[in-house]
């Protein structure tokens, strides 16, 4: 009998975080200044207008707000 393959592409039964919009240079400056280590990652983001959690692969903004927030 054959080995069964593993499904492909990525699980969604865990949340994943937003993106988000930041620059390709914002990136690298936290990433290179080594604050984004320090810290306890957050499990939950949510709007800051709303309340609504947003994860992967909606997009959570600078100033805090969703997509559909962003927009009103």
């Amino acid at each position: 009998m054959p080995k069964r393959k593993a499904e492909r592409g990525r699980p969604m039964e865990r949340r994943y975080p937003p993106r988000i919009d930041a620059t390709p240079d914002e990136i690298a400056r936290v990433m290179l200044s080594g604050t984004f280590l320090g810290g306890a990652k957050p499990t939950a983001y949510e709007c800051s207008h709303c309340g609504r959690e947003v994860s992967y692969p909606e997009t959570l903004y600078r100033d805090g707000r969703c997509e559909d927030c962003r927009d009103d």
